[in-house]
């Protein structure tokens, strides 16, 4: 037999799967949380009471989740470019960091409104225009450049023509390679070319394919390669980091000349 208050329990659970399946049909982006703003179970006291509220909970969770992979397979039928489109462009916004749980996102892409954006998702502002031609392909390029961790507290990894403590006191030179031989940073060989000899232009390198290849810790086959022992280790400390470090860089580059071949195949040198 069934006293009043077994009654009243009862009572209470089918208002609150009731309301929440009412609220779920009502509300494209129901929260289980919602359910406690405005539910009649703010009155009941008591183990009953919470019982309740997890059974809705789940109730509503469950539903919502059937709702989501409707909604997905509705989509994928509907066009599969379009899913892949937009799975694309999320993880463009998105920086990877390996210690995250892989399910979550991880942090959202920093975008500068006065850096030109590129479909790799390379950000680029240029802070002094050249002259003269641009690099191709083939072409032997001379830099004088500035690197940074920008996504992990802006540590700097090379620095030129200033001293940040006794490791960065020598003068390291110029940094020379061919433009599209595979011995650039991607992200740099995409960022370089459109430059002129005397230009300066900002590059931010975003984690991923565009930056340094994981299996090449010493830099020695694509570069460029920090000149300094402390340069080295705050890179690798970053790239190398499995936890919750963004692997962002910003590169500071001057282009200082663009060396063209001769009929005989030699580089000629071109200075500005």
């Amino acid at each position: 037999r069934r006293g009043p208050s077994a009654m009243v329990f009862l009572k209470h659970c089918m208002v609150a799967v009731l309301l929440t399946v009412e609220l779920v049909q009502s509300a494209g982006a129901f929260h289980p949380s919602s359910l406690f703003v405005s539910s009649p179970l703010r009155s009941a006291t008591g183990a009953s009471a919470g019982y309740c509220r997890r059974k809705a909970s789940a109730v509503a969770v469950s539903m919502q989740e059937q709702d989501q992979a409707g909604r997905r397979e509705a989509l994928r039928q509907a066009g599969k470019d379009d899913v892949d489109a937009e799975e694309m462009e999320r993880k463009k916004d998105t920086v990877s960091m390996p210690g995250l749980n892989p399910k979550l996102q991880g942090k959202t892409v920093a975008r500068y409104p006065d850096f030109t954006s590129t479909p790799s998702g390379l950000q680029f502002k240029d802070a002094k225009q050249g002259t003269g031609s641009s690099p191709s392909d083939g072409d032997r390029v001379v830099i004088d450049w500035e690197g940074y961790t920008i996504g992990y507290y802006g540590r700097i990894f090379q620095k030129k023509n200033s001293v940040v403590g006794g490791a960065f006191a020598d003068d390291p030179g110029y940094y020379r390679f061919v433009l599209g031989s595979g011995s650039l940073l991607p992200g740099l060989d995409e960022g370089i070319r459109g430059m002129k000899p005397g230009g300066v232009r900002q590059i931010v390198v975003p984690p991923g394919e565009l930056n340094y290849p994981a299996d090449d810790s010493g830099h020695k086959r694509v570069g460029p390669r920090p000149s300094t022992f402390d340069g080295m280790r705050a890179l690798n400390f970053v790239l190398e980091n499995k936890g919750l470090i963004d692997k962002t860089l910003l590169f500071n580059v001057k282009l200082i000349r663009v060396d063209k071949k001769n009929e005989q195949g030699e580089y000629t040198r071109s200075d500005t």
